[in-house]
């Protein structure tokens, strides 16, 4: 699904059931310099006008079914519910992630290193998308998008994000992330934190069994994604999800 319209299967392994999914790339678009490519964010300091080209190419190169649903994102817990938001409102909504049992309404996440993570009912009635970097697993953000699905079987699809390869973090996440195997020790140089499995751990904790991982890391393949961790100022991909089915 990089920079592919991909169907439910491709995305979560499982039948489809009308759910379609993107995760897109750096390459292509109008940014340039430090955002060069398709830079989907206005809060880095892009040309906003060069972002709106570059939405548009989005919407018509994937011909999504409306605009994407774009969301402030701050590295906390809380969830959009679109269902129950009046329309004026959902605009760059400050929430960490979005669920909806709506069709044709496009949930799409921003990221530059932290997890862009897509979840759906095994049955496709209702999808959610979420923002997930270390801060917003430690505040539960995963938790509270899983809850919005009320009990029913959740799949789970983790993107693009920075690895336990380049993830260098200083001592105080030792009390963070306690638990064995999230925190890499490198002697003589900064523990890594692996941020994937953390994401992992959290939606086992969550009771969701089935998950896809991308496996891809934003910092290692900084030519096809935009890495804050590597490059300091520079753009955001996106990951987007919706349903087709009324």
């Amino acid at each position: 699904m990089i920079n592919a319209l991909a169907d439910f299967h491709s995305v979560f392994g499982l039948p489809d059931q009308g759910v379609r999914a993107v995760c897109t790339t750096r390459q292509a678009g109008s940014s340039q310099g430090v955002y060069q490519g398709l830079n989907l964010a206005t809060h880095v300091g892009d040309d906003s006008e060069v972002v709106m080209r570059n939405r548009e190419r989005l919407t018509h190169q994937f011909d999504l079914p409306g605009d994407p649903l774009w969301l402030n994102q701050v590295h906390g817990a809380q969830i959009l519910e679109v269902d129950q938001t009046p329309l004026c409102e959902r605009l760059d909504a400050e929430a960490d992630g979005a669920i909806t049992a709506a069709s044709n309404t496009v949930l799409a996440i921003l990221t530059a290193d932290c997890l862009p993570i897509l979840l759906s009912s095994y049955d496709g009635s209702r999808i959610a998308a979420v923002h997930a970097g270390w801060r917003g697993l430690l505040a539960g953000v995963i938790e509270a998008a899983v809850a919005g699905f009320q009990g029913a079987p959740v799949c789970a699809w983790i993107g693009p994000g920075i690895g336990p390869c380049h993830f260098e973090v200083g001592p105080e996440f030792k009390a963070l992330f306690p638990e064995p195997g999230l925190l890499l020790d490198r002697p003589g140089q900064q523990d890594c934190l692996d941020l994937p499995q953390a994401a992992h751990r959290c939606l086992h904790r969550a009771g969701v069994t089935q998950v896809v991982q991308s496996e891809r890391c934003t910092v290692c393949e900084v030519d096809t994604f935009y890495s804050y961790r590597k490059e300091g100022v520079t753009g955001r991909f996106a990951s987007l999800l919706w349903r087709t089915r009324g």
